[in-house]
C-alpha cells in the first residue's frame, strides 16, 4: 500500500507518495503548490492510484496527463458521457446500456480510467487485454472466455472510435489488437434418456422448467420471463409467443423485462401438447409461468445449485445403480439443454433455416457453425465419400479371416 506524507518547504506545500515497484524498488512521487488542501487531494488520489495499478503505471498516467494539460478527458470521464443516454452516442437498450457501465466500472476504469482519453495508446490496449486474460473466470473457470474478452475489447474500441469523431483523439489504438484464442468448452449433448437420469434427481417442482428448456430451445433468460399469456392453448399444435426476456442484474440491481437478445429473438415456436400439459394448470394471463418458491421470478443462483447437484448425482455411480440408472458420463451446463434441443431436431431432419428461426438466430451462419457438423444426411455423405476413395484399399473378407487366424 502506498504511503502519503506532508513535506515540510519553506514556501508552499509538498505531499510525497512512496510505494514499491514490480521489481520491489522504492520509488516516489511529489506533489506541490499553494493550495494545501488541493495538493493532498491530488497526492491521496495518486495514491489511490498506485494501490489499484502500481506505482510505475501511476507515475506513467500522471506524466501522459501533464503533457496534455487539462482539457482532454479521462477515459473514465468518457465512458461516463458516451454511455450517458443523453450523449445520444450509443443506440441500445437499458439493459445493455447497464452491462456496457458494468463492464466499464469493472474491466475498464480501474486499468486505463485515469488516462487521457488522447494518451491511450496501442500498448495500453494491449497490457490492458493482457491483464484481463489473466484473470480468473467465471465458476471457477481458469481464465475467461474468448468471448467475453472481445466484449470488454469492443466497448473500449467504441469508445475511443466515438471520441476520436468528437476531436478529443486521433485514431483508434483498439482495433486490431489480438485477443488470446482459448478453446471453447464442448457442448454436451444430452439424450433424452440422459435427461430422463438428470430429471430423476431433480426435485419434481423443478422438473418443469428443465423439460420446458430442453422441449423448446428458449433461452433461460426467455423461459424465465414466460407468462400464461404467451401460450396459445388453441391452437394445433400449441402456440408460444416469446417476445420478452429478463435483463441481466447489474451490482445486485433488481432484474427487468425487456425485450429478448435480437430482433429474431423475438418469435412464435409451436410446442407439443404434452410439454404444454406438463407444466400443470394454467393461472392468469400476466402470471409468470415458472416462479419461485416465494412466487417471484426464478433466480439463477438457486436454480444454478439445483441444476449442478442434479448433475453430480446423474453422475454418482452408486446413486445411480440405486436408482437402477445409467450414469450419464457429462457434464451439460444448462444452456446445453438449448444446444441438446437444437440436435434432436437436427437429428430428426428438420432444416437448418427452420432450427435459426426456432433457436431465434440472427444469422444461419450462426446456426450453421454451432450445429452443422450435426447435420446426420452431411456424417453419412462423408463416411460414403472416404469408403469410395479408399475402396482398393480395404482388406477383403479372406484378408480379415487370415489376420485373424
Amino acid at each position: 500500500m502506498a504511503s502519503v506524507t506532508p513535506l515540510k518547504r519553506a514556501h508552499g506545500y509538498a505531499w510525497r507518495v512512496q510505494a514499491r515497484d514490480e521489481n520491489r524498488r522504492m520509488r516516489q512521487e511529489t506533489f506541490y503548490g499553494d493550495d494545501p488542501r488541493a495538493v493532498e487531494k491530488a497526492a491521496r488520489a495518486f495514491a489511490r492510484m498506485v494501490d489499484r495499478i502500481g506505482i510505475t503505471e501511476a507515475s506513467r498516467i500522471r506524466d501522459a496527463r501533464s503533457k496534455r494539460g487539462p482539457q482532454a478527458p479521462t477515459v473514465a470521464e468518457w465512458l461516463t458521457t458516451y454511455l450517458d443516454p443523453a450523449s445520444g452516442m450509443l443506440k441500445v437498450s437499458d439493459g445493455v446500456r447497464d452491462d456496457y457501465r458494468n463492464i466499464a466500472r469493472t474491466w475498464i476504469t480501474p486499468r486505463l480510467g485515469d488516462l487521457p482519453i488522447d494518451a491511450v495508446d496501442v500498448t495500453d490496449v494491449e497490457q490492458w487485454v493482457a491483464w484481463m486474460e489473466a484473470q480468473p473466470g467465471s465458476r471457477g473457470r481458469p481464465h475467461p472466455a474468448t468471448k467475453t474478452i472481445k466484449s470488454r475489447h469492443a466497448l473500449l474500441s467504441q469508445a475511443l472510435r466515438a471520441a476520436e469523431k468528437k476531436g478529443h483523439r486521433t485514431g483508434n489504438p483498439a482495433v486490431g489488437i489480438a485477443v488470446a484464442r482459448r478453446r471453447k468448452e464442448p457442448m454436451a449433448i444430452l439424450t433424452p434418456s440422459e435427461l430422463a437420469v438428470v430429471l430423476h434427481f431433480l426435485t419434481p417442482a423443478r422438473r418443469p422448467l428443465i423439460m420446458w428448456l430442453a422441449g423448446t430451445g428458449m433461452r433461460w433468460s426467455e423461459a424465465t420471463a414466460l407468462t400464461w399469456g404467451d401460450i396459445d392453448r388453441d391452437t394445433t399444435p400449441p402456440m408460444v409467443h416469446i417476445t420478452k426476456a429478463w435483463e441481466a442484474p447489474v451490482n445486485g440491481s433488481t432484474p427487468k423485462l425487456g425485450p429478448p437478445k435480437t430482433d429474431a429473438s423475438i418469435r412464435t415456436i409451436s410446442v407439443p401438447p404434452e410439454l404444454l400439459a406438463a407444466l400443470g394448470k394454467p393461472g392468469p394471463g400476466d402470471q409468470l409461468i415458472f416462479r419461485s418458491t416465494t412466487s417471484g421470478p426464478v433466480r439463477g443462483g438457486s436454480a444454478y445449485d439445483a441444476w449442478a447437484g442434479a448433475i453430480d448425482r446423474a453422475n454418482d455411480a452408486a446413486l445411480c445403480k440405486k436408482a437402477g440408472l445409467t450414469p450419464i458420463g457429462k457434464r451439460p451446463r444448462r444452456h446445453d439443454l438449448r444446444r441438446s434441443h437444437a440436435s434432436w431436431l437436427i437429428g430428426a431432419g428438420r432444416p437448418l433455416p427452420y432450427i435459426q428461426a426456432r433457436l431465434g438466430h440472427e444469422k444461419i451462419t450462426t446456426t450453421v457453425d454451432t450445429y452443422g457438423h450435426l447435420l446426420p444426411d452431411a456424417q453419412h455423405g462423408d463416411a460414403d465419400a472416404v469408403g469410395f476413395a479408399m475402396s482398393a484399399l480395404f482388406p477383403t473378407t479372406a484378408d480379415v479371416a487370415q489376420i485373424e487366424a
